[in-house]
């Protein structure tokens, strides 16, 4: 009887730890650059699904690719720029989206999806995320919006900066080149010796008035006036303007960089299931709309921009004009002419 029982205890242990091993809510393990998705919508998915998210950030795609590469961190989630991702996908760093789980695609805007072929995307390997451009954030305690209205790039080598440490430019070796390239008439993507070679020199001469080169720093550093002009993401520009009525921002007058971020899922992750609803959950129309005004970027979904109010729709610095999106560029992927590029960028990182 004694054994009869012990027997009947061990099962309904064995059965207790089971049913409670079943119960154990998955994680997804998501990668994003700061401040890049409505901290609510975090809890909703989880709420929705019964899950966890373990959620880590990253300020530059180098930064992002080198933890993918030397971490043994298994993440679901991933927000590369579209040059990083034609370049993951060489380096078998992505797994194949699957379409049929994603109820919610027809919701993305066709020109975009359309842009995404020209980094070699047909969708297979990332989902349109946000999309937007690069431009200068300033202090009007120092720099008035009438000076600021018809700026160019080469307002970094104005000489009220000179030797001031003044200006902080983003940590982004293709933003800054890109720019570097389209202030002399090329394009992003040029990698002829010439058009570097005359980068170079406008890098060099912008490089002495430059405090850092920064991702994040220039949020906190242009409202207490530590800086008084840095290089930002349109958004994340929105984003500190939306709080401090003492910041502008501009597009400059040449033109700029284009890049759409992609929700892709890597090659090794362990739940791809969970991840493909995570991001068909983005591409819900209130979800995406619930993220685009609090991230403040170019939403790529069709029905998510309908909902949104006039002033964002009509905000040229979150959706530039025909015009101006003629002489701003996709920054694509080059292959191996990167190391031309990355030779530039550390000599002016080095000094």
């Amino acid at each position: 009887m004694k054994r009869l029982l012990t027997v009947v205890l061990i099962v309904v242990v064995l059965f207790c730890l089971l049913s409670c091993q079943g119960r154990q809510r998955q994680v997804l393990y998501v990668f994003n650059w700061t401040d890049y998705i409505a901290p609510e919508l975090i809890r909703k998915f989880e709420r929705r699904y019964n899950v966890r998210i373990v959620y880590d950030t990253y300020n530059s795609n180098e930064n992002m690719l080198t933890k993918l590469m030397t971490t043994r961190a298994a993440y679901d989630i991933i927000v590369p720029s579209g040059d990083h991702v034609s370049m993951m996908v060489e380096m078998g760093l992505l797994a194949e989206i699957d379409k049929s789980l994603l109820t919610n695609y027809h919701n993305l805007n066709p020109m975009i999806l359309k842009k995404s072929l020209d980094y070699g995307l047909d969708g297979m390997f990332g989902v349109p995320y946000f999309w937007g451009t690069s431009g200068f954030i300033y202090d009007r305690r120092y720099l008035s919006d009438v000076e600021m209205e018809d700026v160019s790039w080469n307002f970094i080598a104005d000489e009220r900066f000179r030797n001031r440490r003044l200006i902080t430019l983003l940590d982004d070796m293709r933003e800054v080149v890109g720019v570097a390239l389209i202030m002399n008439g090329f394009d992003p993507n040029t990698y002829s010796s010439v058009a570097l070679a005359i980068a170079r020199a406008t890098l060099l001469e912008w490089n002495a008035n430059v405090a850092q080169y920064d991702s994040d720093s220039f949020k906190n550093e242009i409202q207490d006036g530590t800086i008084w002009l840095g290089m930002a993401y349109n958004g994340d520009a929105l984003q500190v303007m939306s709080e401090n009525d003492n910041v502008g921002f501009v597009l400059p007058r040449e033109g700029s960089t284009l890049w759409i971020d992609f929700l892709c899922i890597p090659a090794n992750s362990q739940n791809k299931e969970l991840a493909h609803k995570f991001i068909n959950f983005l591409l819900e129309p209130e979800i995406a709309l619930i993220n685009a005004e609090w991230v403040m970027y170019a939403t790529p979904n069709s029905a998510a921009y309908e909902l949104l109010p006039a002033e964002i729709r009509n905000n040229r610095n979150i959706y530039p004009d025909d015009e101006y999106m003629e002489r701003s560029h996709l920054v694509k992927y080059i292959g191996d002419n990167i190391l031309k590029m990355d030779e530039i960028w550390q000599e002016i990182r080095g000094m």
